[in-house]
């Protein structure tokens, strides 16, 4: 474990809770200058009690991919990344009309290491059902400016090609939809696809956490190097009170 900085005139120096900050030095710290030291000390502590048994550090120390389900599992070539929030602690804050409760209390980057096939993986079902209907869109646009088509069409009605390259892009959108729901399923035999499913995200969340990116399909980004600096970050190795 890395040495932790040392300055005397920090009551946080040294202990757990600057190890949990994870900061690596006192100038970078986010909380050098509160006056408040029990406050962040009691933040802290509830923070523990959020977290999932045996915390999250496992995830980005394990060497094998957190997603796959194989028994020979990948090795770790990178990080997934899933920024999660909590509502604790309750923080008020000022806003247009007056002070409200803060959505989020804490957040959290919860790493996870996952091999390159994972990762391919999930990339092609966070882009194919965008890159399919644009695909498809382009190429209907390129067939709709032939003569040879575009003639009969106008014939028809001035908007008979417009409406043609509607239908095809909506076809283009259900395809990606269903090739994409289709390779999930089959996926999903070898790897978690759905990362909400993972066991220490689901204790996460049944705890309070609800990830950030929550329209995404995915909700992961990827990293081939992890964050190293804040809460979250560390290694699971604390030093003892």
């Amino acid at each position: 474990m890395e040495k932790l900085p040392v300055n005397p005139n920090c009551e946080l120096s040294g202990t757990k809770y600057c190890a949990m900050l994870n900061m690596h030095a006192c100038a970078a710290c986010t909380v050098r200058d509160s006056e408040d030291k029990a406050e962040i000390i009691k933040d802290l502590d509830l923070y523990e009690t959020l977290l999932p048994e045996g915390g999250i550090a496992r995830l980005f120390e394990s060497r094998d991919c957190q997603f796959c389900k194989t028994p020979e599992k990948g090795k770790r070539r990178g990080y997934a990344i899933l920024d999660m929030a909590h509502p604790e602690p309750r923080r008020v804050q000022k806003w247009l009309f007056g002070k409200r409760t803060a959505r989020i209390g804490t957040m959290v980057p919860v790493q996870m290491s996952v091999c390159p096939k994972c990762r391919n993986r999930f990339l092609l079902m966070e882009y194919m059902p965008v890159l399919i209907p644009v695909v498809v869109g382009f190429v209907a646009l390129i067939v709709l400016s032939m003569d040879s088509v575009r003639n009969p069409l106008v014939d028809l009605s001035m908007f008979a090609p417009f409406g043609a390259w509607i239908v095809a892009t909506l076809a283009g959108i259900l395809a990606g939809k269903l090739i994409t729901d289709g390779l999930e399923r089959a996926w999903s035999k070898e790897m978690e696809t759905n990362v909400m499913r993972h066991p220490v995200i689901d204790e996460m969340t049944k705890k309070g956490w609800t990830p950030i990116t929550a329209k995404s399909r995915t909700k992961l980004l990827f990293s081939k190097s992890r964050l190293a600096k804040g809460l979250g970050t560390g290694d699971g190795e604390l030093p003892a009170e």
